[in-house]
């Protein structure tokens, strides 16, 4: 049978090409054809994965874009996901040696002069657009992807999503986290930063501090293997593990 690397590498080629793009249909098709025993034991690899079960209400399963297909809602999105649960107290979180990095970064962040807050309505748009610019995009770029992460993601409009920005002394936005609440479960679609350092470790300690405030229970992310390189190091450091994302 393949080994754990073997594997490990067939899952990260199934998610995202050489570049970093999402992998087309079409090539997942082809390297399964061309490694069907690979396939085989990645698919019983992750057939072994825990069950985590959300709470989704009727009226939302239509609409939970990450998680049901909007033309055919009775179909599950994504065999596995990443997850955190959020205890009670949220305090929990924080703590033990795992999070270790996460408590010394953040604090780094808030030394320097940074502070993280909650963002909501038509500034959501404006801190969005603000980091990408500081990032180089031009404003054409930004309009398209704003316009394209709402249609295929969102439930809501960007301005009823959840978001906290992350800002420096001046009260310039250099990072966000963003995400759409269904039912206990947030699902976070963007988290960037225009600069380097412990911008995006303060902004993910108040976006789960914004997901608990609002009733959350879990926040989802993409698979391990949908990472690359840091951002894979990162998602551990945070606390996320791989499950069957399924509803209660």
């Amino acid at each position: 049978m393949p080994g754990a690397a073997t594997v490990d590498n067939y899952l990260q080629s199934i998610y995202r090409d050489h570049t970093g793009e999402p992998t087309s249909n079409a090539k997942r098709l082809f390297i399964t054809i061309k490694h069907p025993f690979v396939a085989l034991a990645a698919l019983g690899y992750i057939s072994r994965f825990p069950v985590v079960k959300v709470r989704v209400s009727r009226s939302e399963r239509s609409t939970a874009r990450w998680l049901y297909s909007v033309r055919r809602p009775w179909r599950l999105n994504g065999f596995v996901l990443s997850y955190i649960e959020l205890p009670s107290p949220l305090q929990h979180y924080w703590q033990g040696p795992s999070k270790q990095n996460l408590r010394t970064r953040t604090s780094q962040a808030r030394a320097a002069g940074l502070t993280v807050r909650p963002v909501s309505g038509p500034e959501i748009r404006d801190v969005i657009s603000q980091v990408f610019k500081d990032k180089g995009w031009k404003a054409r770029e930004i309009d398209d992807d704003l316009r394209r992460a709402a249609h295929r993601k969102l439930s809501e409009s960007l301005e009823d999503a959840i978001c906290v920005g992350v800002f420096d002394p001046s009260d310039h936005v250099v990072g966000f986290c963003l995400g759409t609440q269904s039912g206990d479960a947030v699902r976070t679609l963007w988290s960037i930063s225009s600069q380097k350092g412990a911008v995006r470790w303060l902004c993910f300690t108040g976006f789960v501090q914004e997901a608990s405030a609002r009733g959350a229970r879990f926040i989802v992310e993409e698979p391990p293997w949908a990472f690359r390189g840091g951002n894979q190091i990162f998602a551990g450091h945070l606390g996320f593990v791989p499950a069957r994302i399924r509803i209660a």
